[in-house]
């Protein structure tokens, strides 16, 4: 395996670091009011499935210019998507409890993928063990939540609100520590 040499610009710093700020506080206000957060969001989403949705029926139906399979793949979607989003907004208790379901698996994921750049040759060593630690803690509170969805859907959204905040911090800390462009001392060294 070749080391390869990865330095960081300052507009890719600054964005880790918006990034995180950004996540944190979306994390923050969850934390706040969980069930107001998530419901939001579940309204938010279906409102958007009807409108994607309705637009996609309207490209399929009146864009002639479509091969025939696409126009009938957007009409479908279309209507997939509308009545997904109705049916979310009409239950918004079941559009929460399978929205969480989802959010737990991306979080899941995104925990696994933190854990692997943690273990990735990576300086400072510090940097490295804070990255697979989050990456684990991450990786379990997504779990509890997928294996016990009896706890509150409450609770389900402020342990992954917890996990959002902890990769928001970890994207604030890799951001700050990161060697820009031309620096000299320490870099982002990662192994391919």
């Amino acid at each position: 395996m070749a080391g390869l040499e990865v330095k960081a610009s300052r507009l890719w710093r600054t964005l880790e670091i918006i990034g995180g700020l950004i996540v944190i506080a979306t994390a923050t206000v969850v934390l706040a009011d969980p069930q107001f957060a998530v419901t939001t969001l579940v309204i938010v989403i279906a409102a958007g499935l009807v409108v994607g949705g309705l637009f996609r029926i309207g490209v399929g139906v009146s864009a002639i210019v479509l091969p025939p399979t696409l126009r009938t793949l957007n009409t479908a979607g279309g209507i997939i998507a509308v009545v997904l989003g109705i049916t979310a907004l009409l239950d918004l208790q079941a559009g929460v409890a399978t929205l969480i379901t989802i959010l737990a698996l991306a979080l899941l994921i995104v925990g696994a993928f933190e854990i692997g750049v943690g273990v990735a040759r990576h300086p400072p060593p510090w940097l490295r063990v804070s990255i697979a630690a989050i990456g684990a803690v991450t990786v379990i509170l997504a779990g509890i939540v997928i294996l016990d969805a009896s706890i509150g859907e409450g609770i389900l959204a402020a342990i992954l609100a917890l996990a959002l905040l902890l990769v928001g911090v970890r994207n604030l800390v890799h951001g700050i520590t990161l060697c820009p462009v031309g620096c000299s001392g320490l870099s982002d060294s990662l192994v391919l």
